[in-house]
């Protein structure tokens, strides 16, 4: 029998239209607000001060939301979320008007504060509106939307930014999140009931959610390599706008062609990934069938990336390396449903999004510093030296472990 259509789930459709939108509008402003700071301060530190500004306060709010995710109404986490981030997109806007790159800092950085809110609980409602057969698939529905939106997006973005300047571009995106507020108001959604116990401490149910992580070690795996693929990623940013920008000088043009290649590799990579799980069940065996060599080839395509030096081999090498990148997030995104319980997902997730921007945390300011000393061939050499180190320490640690977990539970039911 054929399995139903996501879309044939009333919250699945209303959540999707939402961040259709949405992801346009910050698809659409990332593009813009690039080659808006670079053109105040032109040099490697502004654009890694752009992405300080939207990572690291991810880091410490992720830290502070999971209990609370765990706890409140995802619904009404996500409506206020996206409420919030429209007031504050305006606010960017005049901060733009006024050429004031420290007010725009700080107004990123609040942005990126109420989003560290919204998505573990776009992430942790996921399962409770979709049934657990159908979770890589909405995953993988998730990251088709996110390609298509970066494709369309960027690519216009780079266009219309010359033809009618950032304004209207910023107000898109302001507007977006209300629209994407609007979707949520209309899901019905009913959290799943957990059962009730006497609340502990605060800092209790954040270590509660790390000694979670720490005991599965599917989400071990999955923190460690997802770490090192976003302190990777932290310096590509770096080196990306650097090579569109200075070394081949295409501009906005350039970025917007650049950021669109990426999205298609995207889209590639999750319709291989949707089609690869259309008949085969989710286990642990997609770690080592797609998990650790998709990291280790991207790794691979980075430093082959980074060592061209024509605009259109860069290109095609560019999207090779990012069909790969795919099959890490998809991967890691569904783990994290997977093996995560209902009534500790919020704080699963942002235990991993803390990970994960402690990396970037790390990365983004060292290479925004050393990264102007360092060649870019060496540099691509540096992080494909990074992702195939890491995956080739954890998959035999896996391995090992599900291997001896396996015998535990062996011997308790013997």
């Amino acid at each position: 029998m054929k399995e139903p259509s996501l879309f044939h789930n009333r919250n699945f459709t209303l959540l999707y239209l939402g961040q259709l939108v949405s992801l346009f509008g910050d698809w659409f402003r990332g593009v813009v607000m690039i080659v808006i700071l670079y053109e105040l301060h032109p040099s490697a530190a502004t654009v890694g001060g752009m992405f300080i500004a939207t990572i690291l306060p991810t880091l410490f709010g992720s830290i502070f939301v999971g209990p609370f995710v765990d706890r409140w109404n995802k619904k009404r986490i996500m409506i206020w979320s996206n409420l919030l981030r429209f007031v504050l997109t305006l606010m960017i806007v005049y901060g733009v008007y006024l050429q004031n790159i420290w007010l725009i800092y700080a107004l990123i950085v609040a942005s990126s504060l109420v989003s560290a809110a919204f998505q573990p609980a776009r992430t942790a409602m996921v399962p409770e509106i979709v049934e657990e057969k159908q979770i890589i698939k909405a995953t993988s529905s998730f990251a088709i939307l996110n390609s298509i939106t970066m494709v369309v997006a960027s690519a216009l973005g780079g266009f219309v930014a010359d033809w009618v300047g950032p304004y209207p571009i910023m107000y898109f995106d302001a507007f977006s999140y209300l629209f994407a507020a609007v979707c949520i108001v209309l899901m019905r959604y009913h959290p799943q009931p957990t059962e009730v116990k006497v609340r502990p401490p605060y800092w209790q149910q954040v270590r509660e959610g790390y000694d979670y992580v720490r005991a599965t070690p599917q989400l071990v795996a999955v923190f460690w390599i997802t770490a090192a693929r976003d302190f990777v990623l932290g310096y590509v940013y770096i080196l990306f706008a650097i090579f569109i920008l200075e070394v081949v000088q295409t501009g906005n043009t350039g970025m917007g062609i650049g950021y669109s290649m990426t999205a298609v590799a995207y889209l590639i990579g999750a319709w291989l990934i949707k089609w690869y799980f259309k008949k085969k069940p989710f286990d642990e065996s997609a770690f080592f069938k797609i998990f650790f060599p998709c990291h280790i080839i991207y790794g691979v395509g980075l430093g082959v990336m980074f060592s061209m030096t024509g605009w259109y081999w860069f290109l095609v090498a560019l999207v090779v390396t990012y069909i790969f990148s795919q099959g890490v997030n998809i991967i890691a995104e569904t783990s994290l449903m997977t093996y995560s319980r209902a009534d500790n997902r919020g704080r699963v997730v942002a235990s991993w999004l803390t990970a994960s921007r402690l990396a970037y945390a790390i990365s983004l300011p060292l290479f925004s510093v050393i990264g102007v000393y360092i060649p870019t061939h060496i540099g691509g050499y540096i992080l494909t030296g990074v992702c195939v180190i890491s995956a080739l320490l954890v998959s035999p640690w896996l391995k090992a472990a599900l291997g001896d977990r396996a015998k535990e539970k062996s011997t308790m039911h013997a």
